[in-house]
């Protein structure tokens, strides 16, 4: 900023896919009353770092911070309203105070009001449900119960996924007006559990590569393989007590084929997850465009209490036949990966826990 030494910072600028997907990169800047000049250039002042690769910038957004902005509220009468559940605009005269908005959400027993939360990453956010009259609601995030509503218990803190989560309002014995909900970024209600790629137990040809942008310098690659291979990476976790927990995967995904005249072809890579030997879960992971750079994915898993295993694996999936494989048929071509994503860390947190905001 004005071309002063100490206000330089290095920018890691997310990647797109060659000119076509665009994306941001945030950062604070301090700035004084008046004019000032902001400079974007692919070498250090002091000469010793520079950019790599190419970037094409779009445009700088500059706003003021404001503390109220953490908060998101929705609407009750603007919700998603399904099984009978309707808007009301002119409320029983019981109703101890007015609503925020322009009217609520009456749930009757199972009827329900959807909200599509936005979370700008992976992390905790405390949700909370203002009523106006009824109680024993049921409040739901991404198919998982995570409180009852009564009096005085109308707020829980949850592990968002980055991007939309879906979160629901079911009525309970009796008739609930949903005000609205609001959503906070907070932590510290939900403890996480970190545990890096050098802390895994890996086997085969699964194996520990130096990468920059990881957290402590090095990613696991090589999970999978062929069909039956034994190339796998496993976490010991601690959990205090059993429930649901939020894993958090930061990896990347490198892969892609040899781009034909009119389609880019990126592959997504998957990985076979088990808790505790128990039955394998697939889970897709949305490409990275680039070994060196890093995403995260958050997975809903069931621990016991104490010491559990969460372990990756991978192979090339078989054709719609069941049988056959595409390397075989093309053979030297890249057309569906057998590999699971560089695995940067893993994360453990308690899914959900209710919180009193009062």
């Amino acid at each position: 900023m004005d071309g002063e030494a100490d206000t330089e910072q290095e920018l890691y600028l997310p990647l797109g896919y060659k000119w076509v997907v665009w994306d941001h990169t945030d950062t604070e800047v301090h700035l004084t009353k008046g004019r000032h000049t902001l400079t974007l250039a692919a070498r250090s002042l002091d000469g010793r770092r520079a950019t790599q690769g190419d970037a094409i910038v779009d445009r700088l957004t500059l706003s003021l911070p404001d503390a109220s902005a953490g908060t998101r509220v929705y609407e009750g009468e603007l919700a998603w309203l399904g099984g009978g559940a309707r808007p009301v605009y002119t409320l029983p005269k019981h109703t101890p105070a007015p609503a925020t908005g322009s009217g609520a959400a009456r749930l009757a027993k199972g009827q329900t009001a959807t909200f599509w939360v936005c979370s700008p990453a992976d992390r905790e956010a405390t949700l909370r449900v203002d009523t106006l009259d009824g109680s024993g609601a049921l409040l739901s995030v991404d198919g998982h119960d995570v409180l009852r509503l009564a009096k005085g218990r109308d707020a829980v803190a949850v592990s968002l996924s980055a991007g939309v989560n879906k979160v629901t309002v079911t009525g309970g014995s009796s008739a609930t007006l949903v005000d609205r909900l609001t959503v906070t970024p907070s932590e510290g209600a939900l403890p996480v559990r970190t545990y890096e790629a050098q802390d895994a137990t890996v086997a085969g040809t699964a194996s520990l590569v130096p990468l920059s942008l990881a957290t402590d310098g090095t990613a696991i690659t090589g999970i999978g393989g062929d069909p039956g291979n034994g190339n796998t990476a496993t976490f010991t976790v601690s959990a205090d007590r059993a429930g649901l927990y939020a894993l958090r995967i930061r990896y990347s995904d490198p892969e892609q084929s040899p781009a034909t005249h009119y389609n880019p072809d990126p592959l997504a890579r998957h990985a076979d997850l088990s808790v505790n030997g128990g039955a394998p879960r697939r889970v897709g992971f949305p490409h990275t465009f680039h070994q060196n750079d890093f995403w995260e994915l958050t997975v809903p898993v069931r621990l016991v209490e104490g010491r559990n295993t969460i372990a990756f694996r991978s192979e090339e999936l078989p054709n719609f036949d069941g049988t056959t494989y595409a390397s075989d048929t093309f053979p030297g071509v890249l057309l569906r990966s057998r590999y699971a994503p560089l695995i940067d860390r893993i994360a453990v947190a308690p899914y959900a826990e209710e919180v009193r905001l009062r």
